[in-house]
């Protein structure tokens, strides 16, 4: 059965003003862009002002500055990006809907797994695995030896989650992504590499997200740890040892380097690098395609790299920018000069 909401049910659940057909039943939300009649879409952007007028969506989130803009139904709302997150969830299907272990699954006589929980086709699960109720192993996922994983969390297809990993309560791990990996933890001695066997573990907290792809590496002398409700994004990589503070968010591509601890409240752009080492303090703020060297012990805003600019004029700009330094010493020398002659 498919749900469904009066605007004036989600009105009241929002704490918003509506604005139109209290009646009007909507079954889903979607963007500006794609929605349907029986949908609902968030404006919160002025870059999506020419969607606005021309949206087939039912009804519409919007600030209260902007409902005499809008001649459709619509609920104002403080915060519409937040708000269609809130509607989203009440249209979320619950994974523990499907229950029972298929036939294919291969679970070691030792794992110890409470019902209700649903394990897909071709899943394998390991020894001394633990899993609490109401957990979701997605097709062809690998739980190796000795993990835990807490209450209601869900594991999508093809996901592995390395030896000793524990991992909290309603935690979302997405497909494709490694748990536990084994760090790049490399010495070199007479012009060859070696591995040094990793002796910590990972440790996931509660009510995290970590998307698609992403790598988290097992600790080389200590446990990584990824804190309550942080929020990695795809194609992330963790590396060994990193410590990572509550609600912390973490864009697509960056690079977190060995050993760095990132404080709680804080805000990685997407393809940022963050070296080996470093410490970031809380509610710090790293912009996309960033890099940091060193440590940021103050909560704020940093930024590194170029704008992008006319490829022509980027050129003259990296030329001159390998000149800097020259310019600078000139410059330098000129100041020098003119403090001299100021007080000859």
């Amino acid at each position: 059965m498919t749900t469904a909401y009066t605007l004036r049910e989600l009105a009241d659940l929002l704490s918003g003003n509506l604005h139109g057909d209290a009646a009007l039943l909507i079954q889903g939300v979607s963007s500006l862009l794609r929605a349907q009649k029986n949908q609902i879409a968030c404006f919160d952007n002025a870059a999506q002002s020419d969607l606005l007028l021309r949206t087939r969506a039912g009804a519409v989130l919007l600030a209260p500055q902007q409902v005499r803009d809008f001649p459709f139904s619509c609920i104002s709302v403080p915060n519409p990006w937040e708000s269609i997150h809130l509607v989203a969830n009440l249209f979320k299907i619950n994974p523990i809907q499907r229950q029972g272990i298929h036939q294919s699954a291969i679970i070691s006589p030792t794992a110890e797994l409470t019902e209700p929980l649903f394990i897909d086709a071709h899943a394998r699960i390991g020894e001394r695995v633990v899993i609490a109720p109401g957990v979701c192993v997605g097709a062809h996922c690998v739980i190796e030896n000795d993990v835990f994983i807490g209450a209601q969390t869900v594991i999508e297809p093809g996901a592995v989650i390395g030896a000793g990993t524990v991992i909290g309560a309603q935690t979302c791990v997405g497909s494709g992504v490694v748990i536990g990996a084994n760090p790049f933890n490399n010495l070199k001695d007479k012009g060859y590499w070696h591995t040094s066997h990793a002796l910590g573990g990972t440790v996931i907290g509660d009510r995290v997200l970590i998307g698609a792809n992403t790598v988290i590496a097992r600790g080389s002398l200590s446990d990584t740890c990824i804190g309550e409700n942080v929020c990695i994004d795809n194609l992330v990589h963790v590396a060994h040892d990193v410590t990572i503070g509550a609600h912390t968010a973490i864009a697509g591509c960056a690079v977190i380097g060995a050993f760095v601890r990132i404080g709680s409240h804080c805000v990685i752009g997407g393809a940022s690098c963050i070296a080996a080492n470093v410490h970031l303090a809380n509610e710090v703020v790293i912009t996309g395609m960033s890099t940091v060297s060193k440590s940021l012990q103050k909560a704020g805003v940093y930024s590194s790299g170029t704008l992008v600019s006319e490829h022509q004029r980027w050129r003259r700009n990296a030329a001159r920018f390998r000149r800097l330094d020259d310019y600078v010493a000139r410059l330098a020398k000129l100041e020098k000069k003119g403090q001299d002659d100021s007080m000859s």
